[in-house]
């Protein structure tokens, strides 16, 4: 997968190498060129003396006078680009896979959720079209296990799983997806049970405009605008998007929006960003929850903040970030104006308001043959509802109870190389004034194209898990933190124009937070009670000639569940298989890309009418035909091809064959 990060704005010739300490980051946001001597001018300066090591590779017009113009080739070389960025000064190894915006700018991907969807291991159940809810989880992981990162801060909601892809980015503004192991998340002091997805938006430092239009099936319509503007050291950028449908069946229209802004600042020696997002999403929900109450709605509102930067004191290395979010919930069982009446039990509403606010620090620093790293983190989370937390009388209407809790940690590591070998560990203690202290550790160590890692991680219940009371269920605030011991082994092979990636994993669960019950009695409790262990393997190919680019991943999942005497709710409707290819062929100015997946989810679900069904194994077939003049991109796509009848979750049948056609203007 590309590594295409951004493209740069100033240039410089490339005429030797100092192979001072600073010298690579002078090449960092800017175009470098490259030049090669004719070989008798070349063999005429060496020849001067060895002692000058006379690299000199210029290409300046007329700065070689012994070099005629039948002696001289240009030749245009693949565009890279380097950036700072927080990454490169970081402590840790390459994310276990990335996608970019080349990846996915010719495919039918349209949403973050069908972006994140592509990565190996990941599962995503989505509820519904156009990206409204999607349950996002790795590796036989539910989706409480699983984090969302948006450009190395953890958004991730502390209310519920089913509310963390509620960002305010849409598809045009990613730069590149990365999945990360749980070892890969403590080398950036964070702790993941399951691994993460790391999102990264709009680094080009560059003047850009960008502007989607599409529509289709079941009355969507989609439109997207995207403006970059460089300023001297300053790059501004604004992103706006909306979507709509009347949806593909009964209740399952939607409307969602989203605003994003934000300013960067470079020079030689820093980074920095400042940005701010809001989002809206309306969606009929008809069986999101429950098949009982088809006439389910929702609405949920979406705001983030963040300030981070990256910089260089001596020989120091800094990363800084503070950060919030704001996250408001309305659930209504019985749709506003959509049915007649209600029952005389229902109560209202579900209100939720749930907040988030954290700042960190981390720092990297040589240290004899190797690197130490060591860093802090503030976090605070805490939520207003009226069904969620504690009563608490001084909240305004209509929330009635409320739950706070405040997490500080501080971590550290150390890495070293030498030739081919290199090793990295690192440990983090964490205190939250609800659940006292937890630590979690990693190893990672890499030998040429082998890679071992072992961490271990937690992961702190929702407010749904210690709260939520139902009719049949009674929640536990007395709940621990659960934990997991992560083994992984990875073999990476880059052989042009093959890429081969390999990946074998074990992951032992301890006290896992489930709803279990008597054998006897049908009241379900919430415990730290059973043990989930996952196995698995994912395999990742990629081959790419001139025109032509073929990916191929597979992945496999087994889970082995002991709830004791206990029966366990625990989700065990997992992906077993998951095989996924892309085939993207380039007839300038044609581009065709063909997508096809075959999932095998394990489980049953429950029709209406009380009958169980197993979920079993679908294929599915995507394609895309578009079509470049210029600037402008004419694109036709086709989902579900195959009219596949399938579910993600038992109460929610997907759509069948929808057709989309769309403009883009990209300058």
């Amino acid at each position: 997968m590309n590594r295409h990060i951004y493209k740069p704005t100033c240039a410089f010739r490339f005429r030797r190498f100092c192979r001072a300490k600073w010298a690579a980051y002078s090449s960092m946001h800017r175009e470098v060129t490259i030049g090669r001597l004719a070989a008798r001018v070349a063999d005429s300066s060496l020849a001067k003396g060895a002692a000058t090591l006379a690299l000199a590779i210029t290409l300046s017009q007329g700065n070689l006078m012994a070099q005629s113009d039948d002696d001289r080739e240009t030749r245009t070389l693949p565009e890279v680009t380097i950036t700072l960025g927080t990454d490169s000064l970081a402590f840790e190894a390459e994310p276990a896979a990335v996608l970019t915006a080349d990846d996915f700018q010719q495919s039918t991907i349209h949403s973050i959720g069908d972006l994140v969807a592509q990565l190996p291991g990941v599962d995503l159940r989505v509820r519904g079209g156009g990206d409204v809810q999607g349950d996002l989880s790795m590796r036989g992981g539910t989706f409480d296990q699983m984090l969302i990162l948006l450009g190395g801060i953890n958004l991730t909601d502390a209310q519920t799983g089913h509310h963390s892809l509620d960002i305010p980015i849409d598809i045009t503004m990613v730069e590149r997806v990365e999945l990360l192991t749980p070892a890969q998340c403590m080398a950036r002091g964070i702790v993941a049970f399951c691994g993460a997805v790391n999102i990264i938006v709009c680094e080009q430092y560059r003047d850009r405009l960008l502007a989607d239009i599409s529509g289709g099936s079941y009355g969507s319509a989609n439109a997207s605008l995207l403006g970059t503007k460089a300023l001297g050291h300053w790059t501004l950028t604004g992103a706006a998007a909306y979507h709509r449908s009347d949806g593909y069946r009964e209740n399952s229209d939607y409307q969602h929006g989203s605003l994003f802004l934000q300013a960067m600042r470079h020079n030689d020696r820093s980074d920095w960003h400042l940005q701010l997002g809001g989002q809206m999403k309306d969606f009929g929900s008809a069986g999101f929850y429950s098949t009982t109450y088809p006439d389910q709605y929702e609405a949920t509102r979406t705001l983030t903040a963040s300030a981070s930067g990256s910089f260089k004191l001596s020989s120091y290395h800094f990363q800084v970030a503070a950060y919030g979010r704001l996250h408001g919930d309305r659930f209504e069982l019985f749709r506003n104006g959509y049915v007649d009446s209600v029952p005389s039990w229902y109560s209202g509403h579900n209100h939720h308001l749930s907040s988030l606010a954290g700042a960190r620090v981390r720092m990297v620093k040589p240290l004899g043959f190797g690197k130490l790293m060591a860093g802090a983190e503030v976090r605070r989370e805490g939520i207003w509802s009226n069904v969620l937390g504690t009563a608490d009388s001084t909240l305004p209407h209509p929330y009635t109870h409320s739950a706070n809790r405040t997490s500080a940690t501080l971590f550290g590591g150390y890495g070293f190389s030498y030739r081919k070998f290199s090793a990295e560990g690192v440990a983090q203690v964490l205190y939250n004034t609800h659940f006292g202290t937890d630590f979690a550790m990693s190893a990672d160590l890499h030998y040429s194209f082998l890679n071992f890692q072992i961490a271990r991680t937690y992961r702190l219940p929702t407010f749904t898990d210690l709260y939520y009371q139902g009719a049949n269920q009674i929640a536990n605030s007395h709940l621990a933190p659960e934990s997991s011991t992560n083994i992984e082994l990875k073999v990476e092979q880059h052989l042009a124009p093959f890429h081969f990636q390999f990946s074998t994993y074990y992951r032992a669960g301890q006290d896992i937070i489930d709803w279990v019950r008597q054998p006897s009695v049908e009241m379900w409790y919430s415990m730290n009670h059973t043990a989930v262990d996952a196995f698995g393997l994912d395999l990742q190919t990629d081959f790419r000639i001139s025109i032509l680019d073929i990916q191929l991943n597979y992945s496999f999942c087994h889970i082995v569940q002991d709830a004791g005497e206990w029966i366990s709710g625990s989700a065990l409707d997992y992906l077993r298989h998951q095989l996924h290819s892309t085939l993207t062929l380039g007839l300038a100015p044609f581009t065709i890309s063909l997508t096809s997946a075959y999932r095998f989810r394990e489980g049953h679900y429950v029709l209406a009418d009380g009958k169980t069904e197993p979920y079993g194994g679908v294929l599915l077939a995507d394609a895309r035909v578009s079509y470049t003049l210029s600037h402008t991109t004419f694109y036709l796509e086709g989902h579900n091809l195959l009219n596949t009848a399938w579910r993600d979750h038992g109460g929610v049948p997907q759509p069948g064959l929808t057709l989309l056609a769309g403009v883009r203007l990209n300058v």
